[in-house]
């Protein structure tokens, strides 16, 4: 078989007229969210600012500061729209996330995460030019890195020590250890102890109740306790950061903390709802037409590379139709149980996703709608963005 050279390749087609999918999003503004070409992600801009003020409200009467996660959404949109109601900054679990945010305004950010090499110090150092942009270690490695990319680029990194208080994924488990940790900061040039975080992820399934908030009270008075042998030896903690969407109403009220990066909420997704128990409005979904139908079933336009897919997660809840569940997905297609009278081919049915992570990873733009109608279109440019 003889391949073609490259002179035989086929001309590549130019791009359709209005700048393709863009130019097609944008002629959306202005008219019913349900026009929206499927499969849609879909965003109710008011119910994701009612979350974001109910979220930062019940945070300030507590006295915390709010530092949402923009892991999900990606979005320096919607991070702004989350500082309009009331967040001091957010975070971000990329380093190349944090840079997309400091381009775009964003000035204040913590990478809840490692960097491993000292290329990704180098870009942690120069982006503070911009922003100022926290990030996590547990190692003296790390401290060395920061130190010798700041003072390489004349620069400060702002250092969070990570605490392990359950996870058993990162972060460093003792007091001795953390204040090991503070002692090399604290005599390397270029950086700062900035604060202390731990997250309690492990806990966000329990139930009931009561056992959550008890679990989530001693797994966080591990990273409290190393905050106060911290400022005991003399170190500057100013900063206490942890929570998530899926246990901040519990671990609010709990002393000693000082911020919560609980952001999510703000999207919602089913995780939240049925599996942590958060009471938030649903604002993330997605549009799907009905592509094939029979009695008992049909076939929507929207399968794991629209939805997203992760093994031990749920498959998209149907939203608003009672009898109608979600049996599989593959890659393009959502594969429905239908209980009750059959569906028609090209009738639109909304699914909520299963993690608005998983979901969110897979696309460019958020079409957001107020009242039923297209107000602009959200692009996500931190997606991809891995490094």
């Amino acid at each position: 078989m003889t391949l073609p050279s490259r002179g035989d390749a086929p001309p590549v087609p130019a791009a359709p007229p209005g700048g393709g999918q863009i130019g097609a999003l944008d002629n959306l503004i202005g008219q019913p969210a349900e026009g929206a070409d499927t499969p849609a992600p879909l965003l109710d801009l008011d119910a994701f600012e009612r979350n974001a003020g109910f979220i930062a409200g019940f945070l300030r009467e507590h006295g915390l500061a709010w530092r949402p996660h923009a892991k999900a959404h990606k979005s320096p949109q919607l991070a702004r729209l989350q500082q309009r109601h009331g967040a001091i900054g957010i975070t971000c679990a990329k380093l190349s996330e944090a840079e997309v945010m400091a381009a775009h305004g964003i000035g204040d950010i913590l990478v809840a995460n490692y960097l491993s090499t000292p290329a990704k110090w180098a870009r942690a150092a120069a982006v503070q030019r911009q922003a100022r942009v926290a990030v996590d270690v547990d190692d003296l490695e790390h401290v060395r890195m920061a130190s010798a990319a700041a003072a390489a680029a004349g620069t400060q990194i702002p250092l969070f020590i990570e605490v392990d208080i359950g996870m058993r994924r990162a972060g460093v488990r003792t007091s001795a250890a953390a204040l090991g940790l503070a002692g090399d900061i604290a005599e390397s040039p270029g950086v700062f102890l900035a604060g202390v975080m731990g997250y309690e992820g492990h806990l966000l399934r329990t139930w009931p109740e009561a056992d959550k908030r008890a679990q989530c009270a001693q797994a966080l008075a591990g990273l409290t306790d190393i905050a106060d042998d911290l400022r005991s030896a003399g170190h500057d903690v100013a900063v206490v950061s942890s929570g998530g969407t899926g246990s901040f109403q519990l671990t609010a009220e709990l002393p000693g903390l000082t911020e919560c990066q609980a952001g999510g909420g703000c999207l919602m997704d089913r995780f939240y709802v049925e599996d942590c128990h958060v009471d938030l409005e649903q604002a993330l979904t997605v549009q799907t037409s009905v592509v094939s139908a029979r009695p008992g079933g049909a076939v929507v336009d929207a399968g794991f590379k629209t939805c997203g897919n992760l093994a031990d997660f749920s498959l998209p809840l149907v939203l608003g139709r009672p009898g109608i569940t979600v049996r599989a997905l593959s890659a393009e297609h959502g594969i429905l149980d239908v209980a009750g009278p059959p569906l028609r081919i090209g009738e639109q049915v909304r699914l909520v996703p299963a993690y608005s992570d998983a979901m969110l990873v897979l696309h460019d733009n958020l079409i957001g709608y107020r009242g039923g109608v297209v107000t602009e279109i959200i692009a996500m440019p931190g997606r991809g963005r891995l490094t």
